[in-house]
């Protein structure tokens, strides 16, 4: 029984083997060798054919191109010459004489003719996006040279263009590859929009967010800003479709993302800079066992000094004659209309600041009491230097307390000072 089976099974392979024996044998491989060898010749007469048109034709674009250049006073064209605008242009003249060529170059080769046709309808789709790139690199090159606000909706734009442009000839390519019009390679996709939405997500809320910052004028590249969410201050540097980068007082660059920018609390400081003003608000902490009432020894005292000497004479005339029109007995300290040392040096920090040349008069300048502490009063001073330079800014303020802390003790105040113990300062650390 087995040893027919063995039989069977090589007889089989001997019908298998006589078969494609008589396939060869039928099959005239000189024929279909020679067949191969022109059309490999064809192929290669025809891509070196392209390859010279192409050379000839970038050449002659780029001469005229540079020509008409250097004989304009605009930048726009200049910056279209960079881009390589032109160049692009360049390539459609020899694609198109070529696709001319491919009937009457392979004339009787049907398939062939077929995949050439294709391959050359795909490579206009690819021209015609380099082209649009370009543009619009070009576009956003031109419209942003100044830093304003529709400096971040060109940019927002342009990106978005340049991806809606990738994605319409990514559409067209398949529609060249299955044979099918676009309109149905757009209905077939419309099963995966929820994907697609999910995917490009950042993408639309940062294209909506340059819209709005632009209409709104809220944030430009340029501005000092600040994002408490992020502990970041610096300089915006770059706003593009999906981030923003900003560049941090220490150098460092930061990256966030644009719909941060109007999602989030952010503080503008580009008013500031553009009035030229910053502002102080800072406090001093007394200690309130150091306030006490001046006798008349006090006052002859601060009367020699010059920025409060008008202020006490007229202060004290007009506590002389409340006093007296209430009859009120002067001999026990806390009866009646007194100075109080905190009184005056609290004026005579505010004298100090409006005749301060480094401190606007213009904008809001006050000394005043905050709400006690268990460590002391705060009096704290609210002003404006007459420079938003960071270095300028740090030298007035801390000459302006350089001063202030000194004279205290003139006052006879004292500035309360928090001490810590070693284990807290460990902790600190």
């Amino acid at each position: 029984m087995c040893y027919k089976i063995f039989i069977e099974k090589i007889v089989i392979i001997i019908f298998q083997i006589q078969e494609l024996y008589e396939f060869f044998h039928n099959l005239d491989l000189k024929k279909w060798g020679t067949i191969t060898l022109i059309i490999i010749g064809k192929m290669l007469l025809f891509t070196i054919f392209l390859i010279i048109l192409e050379f000839i034709f970038n050449r002659g674009v780029r001469f005229i191109g540079r020509r008409i250049v250097s004989s304009t006073h605009f930048v726009w064209d200049n910056i279209l010459y960079e881009n390589k605008v032109f160049d692009s242009l360049a390539h459609f003249f020899p694609l198109s004489i070529g696709l001319i060529l491919i009937e009457p170059f392979f004339n009787g080769y049907h398939t062939i003719i077929i995949y050439l046709e294709k391959i050359f309808d795909i490579l206009f789709v690819l021209i015609v996006l380099q082209f649009l790139i370009r543009v619009v690199n070009s576009i956003m090159r031109i419209a942003t040279s100044e830093n304003n606000h529709q400096t971040i909706a060109v940019r927002s734009f342009s990106q978005l263009l340049k991806i809606i442009s990738i994605i319409f000839c990514i559409l067209v390519i398949i529609a060249i590859l299955t044979k099918n019009d676009l309109i149905t390679v757009l209905t077939s996709l419309g099963a995966i929009t929820a994907f697609v939405i999910l995917v490009f997500r950042d993408t639309i809320l940062g294209f909506v967010s340059g819209v709005q910052m632009a209409s709104t004028k809220m944030i430009k590249v340029g501005d000092w800003i600040r994002i408490p969410k992020y502990n970041i201050e610096g300089t915006v540097t770059e706003i593009n479709l999906t981030s923003a980068k900003i560049e941090n007082f220490d150098k460092t660059i930061t990256s966030v993302p644009t719909y941060d920018l109007i999602s989030t609390a952010v503080t503008n400081f580009e008013f500031m800079r553009q009035k030229n003003i910053r502002r102080i608000k800072r406090s001093i902490l007394f200690n309130i066992q150091s306030f006490h009432f001046c006798n008349s020894d006090k006052l002859k005292k601060y009367q020699d000094v010059y920025l409060i000497n008008n202020y006490i004479q007229k202060k004290q005339k007009e506590i002389d004659l409340f006093n007296r029109e209430k009859n009120i007995d002067i001999s026990v300290n806390i009866n009646g209309r007194r100075l109080t040392n905190i009184g005056l040096f609290r004026q005579y920090a505010l004298e100090y600041l409006s005749q301060h040349p480094k401190i606007s008069q213009s904008e809001t300048l006050m000394v005043r009491h905050l709400e006690p502490t268990p460590y002391g009063l705060p009096v704290e001073l609210y002003c404006f230097t007459n420079t938003s330079e960071s270095i300028k800014y740090e030298q007035i303020q801390a000459s302006v307390f350089d001063h202030l802390l000194t004279a205290a003790k003139e006052f006879d105040l004292e500035i309360t000072q928090v001490t810590k113990t070693k284990q807290e300062i460990l902790k600190e650390w």
